[in-house]
């Protein structure tokens, strides 16, 4: 039961992170775009995108322990923990990027680009983890 905490944490977080790029994507949309008709939500953008990055970078712990605790061994499920490891970085840069906005306000173009940009690959890297935990978790199963 313990090693389904890794995968339920990730789904939900993966569902979430959708969210927040939709809230990202009405800033960008706001500020380069020209479009005045939606508010954005900057708190509610930083506290959940926050969330949803912190998620990710316990539940990759919690996925190296329900590995460990499953094959006595880690970094052993391929292309996840690849995936998984390319993310790192960019969890580290998304919560950086974004803490300095947060706290430091000024009129900026290119960090912000950078932030989504960095954040959009993320939420794809972290539908591609679905998939490639998929496999992992059928492999434990009939594997």
């Amino acid at each position: 039961m313990v090693l389904w905490i890794h995968p339920v944490m990730q789904a939900l977080a993966v569902c979430l992170s959708i969210y927040v790029l939709h809230l990202g994507w009405v800033r960008f949309r706001f500020a380069h775009l020209g479009r005045k008709d939606a508010a954005f939500p900057w708190r509610r953008h930083v506290r959940l995108g926050a969330a949803v990055l912190a998620t990710w970078a316990l539940a990759f712990a919690l996925g190296l322990g329900a590995v460990w605790w499953a094959w006595r061994s880690v970094f052993v499920t391929g292309r996840h923990v690849q995936v998984a490891l390319a993310m790192l970085p960019l969890i580290a840069f998304g919560l950086g990027s974004g803490m300095v906005m947060d706290r430091v306000k000024a009129r900026r173009t290119l960090l912000p680009l950078a932030h989504g940009l960095g954040n959009a690959v993320l939420v794809l890297l972290a539908l591609l983890q679905l998939y490639t935990g998929g496999i992992v978790l059928w492999n434990m199963a009939f594997g």
